[in-house]
């Protein structure tokens, strides 16, 4: 049994507008990380995805068993 008394709610009440934008301008990427990021994001951007022709026919069957809303 925990004999912690606070909920995790009442410690997420306790973070201010303030606290947030500070935090946010403290996020800020060295020369070495932004650079890192823009080689995987070039990376990423190379990336194709097709699926199978089963996952494919499973998506369709699914959509059409869906009754269409109004």
């Amino acid at each position: 049994m925990s004999n912690f008394t606070l909920s995790t709610l009442s410690n997420l009440c306790l973070v201010t507008d303030s606290d947030l934008r500070r935090s946010q301008q403290e996020a800020s990427l060295t020369r070495e990380e932004q650079a890192c990021f823009e080689d995987t994001k070039a990376v990423l951007d190379t990336v194709r995805f097709s699926p199978r022709a089963a996952t494919l026919r499973l998506i369709f069957d699914y959509a059409a068993s869906k009754p269409e809303k109004p």
